[in-house]
């Protein structure tokens, strides 16, 4: 009985082990895929222009020049020459991460997007503003 016993409990040790085996290979193939897949969108660049119609254009429109409800809030036309030539990456990009206040007062006329957008997007969205003619 003894011996049964243990053929039993090494039998089902074994059983055991492979299932863990099995488990653990499924596991690792999925994690691979699961990263293969990360790094393939990481290394995609963000598509600006879609980024731009989702967050931008209804402020400051389809072209930069301004939509009719971003010229009532007093948005300027980012392909006016003077505005390009004050426009520096930097300024772009604080604008997206840390918003525009108005001239006057604290209060935000653009809010952060930092919620809304990853580091990359920003910097997309920010090589297309500066690229807007």
């Amino acid at each position: 009985m003894i011996s049964i016993a243990s053929q039993t409990v090494s039998g089902s040790k074994i059983e055991r082990r492979l299932a863990l085996g099995t488990v653990s290979a499924l596991a690792v193939v999925a994690l691979l895929a699961f990263a293969a897949t990360s790094a393939q969108a990481e290394g995609a660049a963000p598509d600006a222009a879609a980024l731009w119609a989702k967050n931008c254009a209804s402020c400051h429109g389809k072209d930069g020049k301004g939509s009719k409800a971003g010229e009532k809030m007093g948005v300027q036309d980012l392909t006016a020459a003077a505005v390009k030539a004050g426009l520096t990456a930097a300024k772009v990009s604080d604008s997206m991460t840390k918003g525009v206040k108005a001239k006057e007062g604290d209060k935000l006329v653009m809010k952060p997007y930092t919620e809304k957008l990853s580091a990359a997007e920003i910097q997309a969205l920010t090589d297309y503003t500066l690229s807007l003619k």
